[in-house]
């Protein structure tokens, strides 16, 4: 359990099926890269342990903040209605929030895990390849603030 490593004291879920996968996947149009998949295999979905941030979404149940599904639809197909001068967010899957409230994404085309947030208009910010180590490092920034 590599999240339940490094994020003692937070709240997991229990692993997501590989049908409650294919059903999102389904639902969203894409297959979630493979490293999304496998954190799903590990929880659908958790909160860090210091700030409660929802730092990987449910698949489907909405918690409060939103679903993996719910929370992609809404970035592709919502946002743009509202602010169509935002980034096209087509070919990303929503999968969490930082705990400075940014919507985190993976690209389904190379992997790149972006941070967003409105106040940052046309732009996101391109956090890493590897979503395990941008999840820590918000958690240290959270940490030393």
């Amino acid at each position: 359990m590599l999240l339940k490593t490094h994020f003692p004291g937070g709240r997991f879920s229990s692993p997501a099926t590989e049908l409650e996968i294919e059903q999102a996947e389904r639902e969203i149009g894409v297959r979630l890269p493979d490293q999304l998949r496998q954190l799903y295999l590990e929880c659908n979905g958790f909160r860090e342990p210091r700030g409660h941030a929802q730092y990987l979404f449910s698949l489907t149940e909405e918690d409060g903040i939103g679903s993996l599904v719910r929370t992609t639809a809404f970035w592709r197909h919502e946002f743009p209605k509202v602010y169509p001068s935002s980034p096209d967010f087509g070919q990303f899957i929503f999968f969490g929030s930082s705990c400075a409230d940014e919507a985190w994404a993976i690209d389904n085309n190379d992997t790149s895990v972006i941070a967003y947030h409105h106040w940052m208009a046309e732009e996101f910010e391109v956090k890493g390849t590897d979503i395990v180590q941008v999840l820590l490092h918000d958690f240290e920034l959270y940490k030393s603030s």
